[in-house]
């Protein structure tokens, strides 16, 4: 066993976590409202954090700072609507970060948060301090559950647990060997030890020289009786975490959150520079491999530094990613915080995301050791990772909007866009299993000509997803096509202003279309040049032809096999929506059956049929079978029914745009029922949710979709 941290003979231990005076024990209450970041926050008053990303009340991942404070206090992160979390007493029932502006003024925390439904994050400080917020992940709504918060706190009766002693806490959600994420701390510590988190069944983990091989939470009473870090660890198959001691001291331990799927735990692996020579030296970068990480997975697992003599700071990339930084050059992330005026040892818990090859680099500002611990990686079907967007009261910076400016003539400015990386085993449109050859695959997104001249339509029915929209008079179809290619698509028409906000969330697709007016030409270009989407226009492509059967100039085809083999750097499809086949209605959620609907769509009659036979919605139009010319007739497992407001093209007044970003009435169909909703996108790069009037969240079933854009009316 090792030694405790002050007596540092070879410190086996991970570093210290944040120091911390106050556990939120005071009963002091919001007396502000929430404001803009432009200076520090006032004790008791919040910063609002906007993350589009997270709308649906998805959880935020990054990291937690403060500068500038003078006195102890901490921080509570929460989803703004959801409101401050207190304890029955009347205070503060959680902290995410706890500081000590005596000792230090910096300090920081690993994010992880639930947001509310429109994707808030708010963050509430006891005493006045800078914020930074560094924002770099969500979860997928398959990746975390979050849950109202439950303390464990062995002050509030029991006694402290003794050194070597072992506080079990009992997490139900987390049944299965799930991994329960939260917060851990520790008060009334005299000396100092460390805490190590294990699912109980599984044992304490030892090397095999006997030694605990791993800490979460390093403590020294000889400086501070209080210490906290964040908490990310698997629980044994009954749902039960372990904490062991070294010890004397009073536990306080916090749990929000459990990841449903997506997680992969294994026994912790070290990467320890103080067994080598020399240690990081300032503005070196030191590499970790994590083979289960590759292809962009998200690597778990805590960062420590020991012998910092100066204050300085770690960041955690991708290294082919390359390190962030700002505009003006700096450094804009740190996942580490450390000052050796005060102590030459510190850690927060890791959560980054690799690189292609599995790889991560840490960077740091100073001179120091460096300690990584890694135990678990999440597929994309639990973490969306994006470039880190900071909020920083010190300088009033705040996450960019989805408000483009515009040239002299009106077209809008896209900034360069940098696609994501493929979806993990699953197909993004359908979201069903797939192998890498597919999921690697961009999207195809074609328009569809639904004239009546230009009927039945080549290649639709195998769609993975088709948007219908208005134009002039009658409507057109976004097909949508990955896993499937059918041998020609069309006819193909010509491209709108309202095409771009939804082609903006496909991670780059390749857009074909016939053409389009010079204006809306225009406003295509300049989403390729971003690398937005790829321009397959007719104009400037091959693999287009015309079919003297069919009268013109509703005759154009599109060769989908001619498409793949172009040499394009088109981005991996990405989810519009979620899906999730195994959901059923909650009792409380409105829902009727609906065997039969219509959509008022323009110039056509729309309408759908349920078929229990094959599960899937049978598409009408104009009072007869939708069927494609192969015969087959268009069907759907899913219909969505969105009500969006319509608005004159900025570039031909006679085209109607439909506005497909901010919010609005939906109905889901789904299994044979129609579900009341909201549809919410906050940018045009995101999915769509869909909630109910109850906050539920809707997912969409498995397999093909049909999203009607109809007129608010």
């Amino acid at each position: 066993m090792n030694a405790p941290l002050s007596r540092r003979p070879g410190l086996r231990l991970a570093g210290i976590a944040a120091l911390a005076m106050v556990l939120g024990a005071t009963g002091l209450t919001v007396t502000e409202p929430p404001r803009a970041a432009a200076s520090p926050i006032a004790p008791g008053t919040v910063l609002r954090v906007s993350v589009p990303g997270a709308i649906g009340g998805k959880t935020v991942i990054g990291n937690v700072a403060v500068d500038g404070v003078t006195e102890p206090g901490f921080v509570t992160a929460y989803g703004c609507d959801d409101g401050l979390p207190f304890s029955p007493d009347g205070k503060v029932g959680r902290a995410d970060l706890n500081y000590d502006g005596r000792l230090s003024p910096v300090w920081s925390n690993r994010l992880i948060v639930e947001a509310d439904d429109d994707g808030e994050v708010c963050f509430y400080t006891f005493a006045q301090a800078e914020l930074i917020v560094d924002v770099s992940a969500v979860s997928f709504d398959t990746g975390i559950t979050s849950f109202s918060n439950r303390r464990t706190d062995t002050r509030w009766g029991g006694g402290p647990v003794v050194h070597g002693g072992v506080l079990r806490v009992s997490v139900p959600e987390a049944v299965g060997g799930k991994t329960v994420i939260g917060n851990l701390a520790v008060d009334r510590a005299t000396e100092p030890g460390f805490v190590t988190a294990y699912g109980c069944d599984r044992g304490l983990p030892f090397h095999t020289d006997g030694e605990v091989r791993r800490a979460d939470l390093n403590y020294d009473g000889g400086v501070s009786g209080t210490w906290s870090n964040r908490l990310v660890v698997q629980a044994d198959a009954d749902g039960d975490v372990c904490f062991y001691t070294w010890a004397s001291v009073e536990m306080i331990v916090d749990i929000n959150g459990a990841f449903d799927t997506g997680i992969t735990s294994f026994a912790n692996r070290r990467t320890d520079t103080r067994w080598g020579e020399t240690p990081i030296r300032r503005g070196g970068v030191l590499r970790v491999s994590v083979p289960e990480a590759a292809r962009g997975k998200t690597v778990f697992g805590n960062l420590a530094v020991d012998r910092a003599t100066e204050p300085g700071f770690v960041t955690a990339f991708g290294c082919d990613d390359g390190l962030p930084v700002n505009a003006a050059g700096k450094v804009d992330r740190s996942d580490l915080n450390y000052d050796g005026l005060i102590a030459p040892v510190w850690s927060n818990r890791l959560v980054v995301q690799a690189d292609d090859d599995g790889d991560i680099c840490l960077y740091t500002l100073a001179s120091v050791d460096m300690i990584v611990d890694i135990n678990g990686v999440a597929g994309r079907a639990a973490i969306q990772a994006f470039p880190n967007r900071r909020t920083d009261t010190r300088d009033g910076s705040q996450p960019p909007t989805h408000d483009l400016p515009v040239d002299a003539h009106g077209v809008p400015q896209w900034p360069i866009y940098e696609t994501l990386p493929p979806f993990d085993g699953v197909a993004a449109l359908t979201g069903e299993p797939a192998p890498a050859a597919i999921t690697n695959r961009p999207i195809l997104a074609v328009k569809v000509d639904n004239y009546r001249r230009a009927r039945p339509p080549l290649g639709l029915e195998s769609a993975d997803a088709v948007i219908e929209t208005n134009v002039e008079g009658i409507t057109r179809f976004i097909a949508l096509f990955h896993t499937e290619l059918p041998p020609q698509l069309g006819p193909i028409r010509s491209a709108r202003t309202a095409d771009l906000d939804l082609l903006a969330a496909m991670n780059r697709p390749i857009f074909g279309y016939s053409g389009a007016n010079p204006g809306v030409t225009a406003w295509v270009e300049s989403a390729a040049t971003s690398g937005v989407l790829v321009d397959f226009s007719a104009q400037r492509r091959p693999c287009y032809s015309r079919d003297p059967a069919r009268p013109g100039p509703h005759n154009l085809l599109l060769d989908p096999a001619c498409v793949a083999l172009a040499d394009e750097a088109a981005g991996p499809a990405r989810p519009l929506w979620r899906t999730d086949a195994a959901w059923v209605v909650p009792l409380a959620v409105t829902a009727t059956p609906d065997t039969s609907f219509s959509v008022p769509m323009d110039g056509v009659n729309v309408a759908w049929v349920w078929d229990r036979t094959t599960a899937t919605y049978l598409r009408q139009q104009d009072r007869a079978p939708h069927v494609a010319a192969s015969g087959v007739q268009i069907a759907a497992h899913n219909v969505v029914v969105i009500s969006s407001t319509h608005v004159p093209s900025p570039v031909d007044a006679r085209s109607p745009n439909a506005i497909t970003v901010g919010s609005g009435d939906a109905v889901v169909h789904r299994d044979g029922l129609a579900i009341p909703a909201t549809w919410t996108r906050a940018t045009p790069y995101d999915e769509f949710t869909f909630v109910t009037a109850t906050g539920v969240d809707i997912p969409l079933d498995t397999g093909t979709t049909f999203i009607e854009l109809t007129r608010d009316r």
